[in-house]
C-alpha cells in the first residue's frame, strides 16, 4: 500500500508551524531569546519562499530551478522541502556540502535537516523543548529541508548575536559545528582565514 503523500499546502503550513512554535517562541535555554531571531520577521514580511518538489523530478534540477528564480531583495530564506525523499541523512548532507561548495563563492548558504536525522532532546534540548516542554504540534508529515540564503546577511545576522551573547548559551559542540565552521569558511572566502 502507497503512503499518502502530504499536499504542498499542507507541508507550507506544517513549516510555518514549526517556525511558530520552535524557532520564533521566546526560548528557555536561551535567556528568552527565540532560537531564529529573526525568522518571526521575515515569515511576517513575506520574505520566505517554501518551494515542495513535485512527484517524479529530480531533486537538484527542481532546486536548481529555484534558485535561478530566487531574488535576495524579494526573498531572504527559501526552504526546499522534499517529500519524497528516499536517499540518507549522510546523501544529504553530502548534497548540502556540494551545494556549498558551489554557491558559497556566489554569496549563498545551505544548511539541511533530514527527517531520520531530528534534532535530540539530549544534544539539542534549546531545539527541541523551546519553552522547557515540548510544543503541542500535531504533525506527521515526512520530509526533508534544504534552507538558503545569502551569507553574508546571514554571516551579518550572526555577527551582531554573537556580539550579544547570544550563543554563550548554545551547547558546544552544536555551536562549533554550525557557527564555528559557517564563520571560519565564510572569512576564507572573504580573505580572512586561510
Amino acid at each position: 500500500m502507497e503512503k499518502i503523500q502530504p499536499t504542498r499546502e499542507q507541508i507550507i503550513e506544517d513549516v510555518r508551524l514549526w517556525s511558530k512554535h520552535f524557532l520564533e517562541v521566546p526560548n528557555l535555554y536561551l535567556g528568552g531569546v527565540p532560537a531564529c531571531p529573526f525568522a518571526k520577521k521575515a515569515w511576517h514580511d513575506n520574505k520566505v519562499w517554501v518551494a515542495v518538489k513535485t512527484k517524479n523530478s529530480r531533486y537538484k534540477k527542481e532546486l536548481n530551478d529555484c534558485l535561478k528564480n530566487l531574488d535576495f531583495a524579494k526573498k531572504e530564506i527559501l526552504i526546499f522541502c522534499d517529500p519524497y525523499y528516499s536517499y540518507s541523512p549522510d546523501e544529504l548532507h553530502y548534497a548540502t556540502e556540494e551545494y556549498n561548495e558551489g554557491y558559497n563563492k556566489k554569496d549563498i548558504y545551505f544548511m539541511s535537516f533530514h527527517p531520520s536525522n531530528p534534532a535530540t532532546e539530549k544534544d539539542q534540548k534549546f531545539l527541541t523543548h523551546p519553552e522547557g516542554i515540548p510544543p503541542y504540534v500535531e504533525s506527521d508529515l515526512k520530509y526533508s529541508m534544504m534552507l538558503i540564503q545569502k551569507f553574508s546577511q546571514l554571516q551579518e545576522a550572526s555577527d551582531k548575536l554573537h556580539k550579544q551573547g547570544y550563543y554563550k548559551m548554545w551547547p558546544d559542540e552544536y555551536y562549533q559545528e554550525v557557527v564555528v565552521s559557517r564563520a571560519n569558511k565564510y572569512k576564507q572566502i572573504n580573505g580572512g582565514l586561510s
